[in-house]
C-alpha cells in the first residue's frame, strides 16, 4: 500500500491552482513534495522535478521512491532551462525563491511566453517587484490568494502571458488581486503595511503607500 503524506499549507495552496491531469514542471523541487503529492493523488499526470543544485535533486528522488511515485523526471538546470517545449508541460510551478528571482527566471524563458500555460507561483520576498515586473513583461494575474505557513503569510498567484506590457499603480503591486475580505489576505496585507511603515522614516513615498494599503481594507 502507497504511504500518503500532508503538505504544509503554502504547498497546499500552490497545488490547489495546478489544472486537473497537469504535465507539470515544478521549479527550485527541494525534496519534490511538491510533484510527488501532485501524482499521489491524482491530480497531476506527469512531473518534472528542477533545481539548480544536485542535492535537491537526490532528495527529491528519496521522497519519490519512498512514496513508490512514477511519471517523474528529475532534472538539474537553472530555472527552466531543462524544460523543452517537446515536454508539453501544462503548468508551472515556481515556489520558494524570491520575487525578483522568479521573475528572471520568467523573463529568460521563452517558453513561459504562451497563453495557453498555467503558471504558479509563490514569492517568499519582494511579491511587489513580481507582480510589477509580471505586468510589464504581458503577464496577468488570473488568481491570487494567500497562505500561513511557519507563522508567517506568503501569497500564491496563478499568471497568464497575455502579450501586452502594462504599467500598473503602485499600489496595485502590493494589493494585486487579493480578496480583501478574506483574513489571510488582510493578515498579507498588513505585513506589508508594517514594512513599508518601517522604510518610511527615510522616504514619505512609503508612508503614502501604507496610509493607500490601510485605506483599501
Amino acid at each position: 500500500m502507497r504511504q500518503f503524506f500532508s503538505l504544509d499549507e503554502r504547498l497546499l495552496a500552490c497545488a490547489s491552482l495546478v489544472g486537473k491531469n497537469a504535465r507539470l514542471a515544478d521549479i527550485g523541487t527541494d525534496h519534490a513534495y511538491l510533484p510527488v503529492w501532485l501524482l499521489l493523488n491524482n491530480k497531476t499526470s506527469y512531473a518534472i522535478a528542477s533545481d539548480i543544485n544536485p542535492s535537491p535533486l537526490e532528495m527529491g528522488r528519496a521522497t519519490a521512491e519512498k512514496y513508490k511515485v512514477q511519471s517523474i523526471d528529475f532534472r538539474l538546470g537553472n530555472g527552466l532551462d531543462s524544460i523543452t517545449k517537446e515536454d508539453n508541460i501544462t503548468d508551472i510551478v515556481i515556489a520558494g525563491m524570491g520575487g525578483e528571482i522568479i521573475s528572471e527566471i520568467i523573463i529568460n524563458s521563452p517558453l513561459t511566453k504562451d497563453e495557453s500555460l498555467n503558471i504558479i507561483l509563490q514569492p517568499m520576498t519582494k511579491s511587489e517587484e513580481l507582480i510589477k515586473n509580471l505586468y510589464k513583461m504581458g503577464f496577468e494575474i488570473v488568481k491570487q490568494n494567500c497562505a500561513v505557513s511557519n507563522n508567517k503569510c506568503y501569497t500564491i498567484m496563478k499568471v497568464r502571458y497575455r502579450g501586452k506590457s502594462v504599467d500598473v499603480q503602485e499600489e496595485f503591486c502590493y494589493l494585486g488581486k487579493l480578496d480583501l475580505k478574506d483574513e489571510k489576505s488582510i493578515r498579507f496585507i498588513n505585513q506589508h503595511i508594517k514594512h513599508l511603515e518601517n522604510k518610511s522614516k527615510g522616504d514619505s513615498n512609503y508612508k503614502r503607500l501604507a496610509d493607500i494599503l490601510k485605506k483599501s481594507l
